[in-house]
């Protein structure tokens, strides 16, 4: 059983095919959950200087690109953990 109206899913459809950056995100979102790849990210994406501006603003000082990343990297449950061994050499490589 469908629950939207059949004219109106097709409206839908048409537009999802031809969208091209819904295409590309829905390639992407199908990529990330068929990762073996822990992640922590739970919403939208947000761009990296968009999340700089908030940690900025949230620890009342500018923020450095490498604390960004470490930000953006560990563990919600762990700060001091990565959360894959990439983004630990990765962040190694910074200092």
């Amino acid at each position: 059983m469908i629950w939207i109206y059949p004219n109106i899913k097709k409206e839908l459809d048409i537009h999802f095919s031809i969208d091209e950056r819904f295409k590309c995100r829905c390639l992407t979102n199908k990529t990330t959950r068929a990762s073996l790849r822990s992640s922590k990210y739970t919403r939208e994406s947000a761009t990296f200087i968009h999340t700089k501006s908030r940690l900025s603003n949230s620890l009342e000082r500018e923020t450095s690109l490498v604390e960004t990343f470490k930000y953006t990297h560990t563990l919600k449950a762990n700060k001091k953990r990565f959360a894959d061994e990439r983004s630990a050499t990765h962040y190694v490589s910074f200092n």
